[in-house]
């Protein structure tokens, strides 16, 4: 199973560890300052740190994870009803349109400052600020998933009655699946971006606070360790949903493949 996983996957592999190896060896022979670019095996060798759940990592990683798990539940459940729910009007979605963006470029973390006008520094300031980015993401893709259902589709449903939560979970939903998981797949890098970020300068706890904590004193080790769990956590909830993604839709994996 793991070999076949490695054929498979062989790409996703050969660039980091292409990349590792010319640190290790630049690192080694001092091309690089050691001080601040340790040889990823002394890093590795810290890596213990990772199930210390006391005074290592372990418990920030898991907080990035929950953090991370409730910022995407959220911005898919608000934001797949939200696109729905304004392609009804017109007026409505080229109004709301708009508002998206415009907010769409601004970085999410610059909303923490007047969530904690409101919430003060709490972890639901965090969680809402995290969500920002994700939640526009998953609303821009699902108004277009629904402008991608055919018009025949909406017209069949139309002579069959079929409106309100009916229409919601039988035709909207299912016509803009291929979309909502474009959507909920981009939003995961969002999403993760935007919690590491505001972990950095807001939270108390999770992987950002630990790096930039570690950074201050210099303790460069673990904040490498912290980087490569962020690394790792990313290209995970990549691949993973990827795979989810592939089973939920068969079709989708067939087209990829065929691409």
């Amino acid at each position: 199973m793991i070999g076949r996983f490695l054929r498979e996957r062989w790409a996703l592999i050969v660039g980091p560890l292409a990349l590792l190896t010319a640190w290790e060896l630049l690192s080694r022979a001092g091309v690089i300052p050691v001080t601040f670019f340790p040889p990823p095996t002394q890093i590795a060798a810290g890596a213990s740190i990772i199930v210390d759940m006391e005074s290592g990592l372990g418990g920030d990683l898991l907080m990035t994870v929950f953090r991370l798990i409730v910022t995407i539940v959220l911005a898919v459940l608000i934001g797949v009803s939200l696109g729905i729910a304004i392609t009804a009007s017109q007026w409505t979605e080229r109004g709301i349109s708009t508002v998206l963006a415009f907010v769409y470029p601004i970085p999410g973390v610059l909303f923490f400052p007047f969530l904690t006008f409101i919430l003060g520094r709490t972890e639901t300031a965090v969680l809402l600020t995290a969500l920002v980015t994700p939640l526009i993401v998953m609303m821009l893709y699902t108004v277009a998933g629904v402008h991608s259902i055919s018009r025949t589709l909406i017209e069949v449903a139309d002579n069959y009655d079929c409106r309100g939560a009916k229409r919601f979970f039988w035709v909207f939903v299912p016509g803009a699946l291929p979309s909502i998981v474009t959507g909920i797949r981009i939003s995961l890098g969002f999403g993760l971006i935007a919690v590491i970020a505001i972990e950095m300068i807001g939270a108390s706890s999770g992987l950002g606070n630990f790096l930039w904590e570690n950074w201050q004193i210099l303790r460069v080790t673990d904040m490498y360790v912290a980087l490569a769990c962020i690394a790792v956590l990313g290209l995970l909830a990549t691949v993973g949903f990827d795979e989810i993604a592939n089973k939920i839709l068969p079709w989708r994996a067939e087209e990829r493949s065929a691409s």
